[in-house]
């Protein structure tokens, strides 16, 4: 079974990037983050409605963090203050199988500057080779082109496509799996 510490809490960094801990002083950050609904369009939760809603959500990061059960970052722009803008990090990981699903959004105003190719580079590495994740999943919904390309730019596989198998809003909508195994 995988063993895993986040404690001290990993700090990542790429040119542009620093992924780093949650802290309660990100939750208007996060607020305007998860009530933007075209960054949640394909994420298959509700909008926040206040700022109150993002502490707890942050208060369950950093529960899940101690507890070793799942990790999240926030991703800042280096040189550009503490401000989060956007979440990456393994949200569900499977210990017995060595095995973790990625999740990760960015604020619209900053899509296609190439931060999330970035967050995602780094955030391979460490789960492949820090934290010693055998294969990492990437549950999508496939109507997410962007994400879906970003996924197969960084070798992974498109594994199964489920048909309406999650409903949110009073619809059911498909899930794409895309996963990576590491190279021995």
């Amino acid at each position: 079974m995988l063993a895993l510490n986040f404690d001290p809490f990993p700090v990542l960094e790429t040119e542009r990037l620093i992924l780093r801990k949650f802290t309660p002083e990100d939750a208007t950050d996060v607020y305007n983050l998860r009530s933007n609904p075209e960054a949640m369009r394909y994420i298959g939760k509700s909008l926040l409605r206040s700022v109150e809603e993002a502490e707890k959500l942050i208060a369950f990061y950093l529960k899940n963090i101690s507890e070793n059960i799942s990790i999240t970052w926030g991703i800042n722009l280096k040189g550009e203050g503490g401000r989060v803008i956007g979440t990456i990090g393994y949200h569900t990981i499977d210990k017995d199988h060595y095995r973790a699903e990625i999740g990760y959004m960015i604020h619209p105003d900053l899509w296609g500057k190439g931060y999330m190719n970035e967050a995602i580079s780094v955030l391979l590495q460490c789960g492949l080779n820090d934290l010693g994740f055998h294969s990492i999943e990437a549950k999508v919904n496939p109507e997410n082109e962007k994400s879906c390309k970003i996924l197969l730019k960084h070798g992974f596989v498109k594994e199964a496509h489920f048909k309406e198998n999650f409903y949110f809003e009073g619809k059911f909508q498909d899930t794409a799996i895309y996963s990576i195994v590491k190279k021995v």
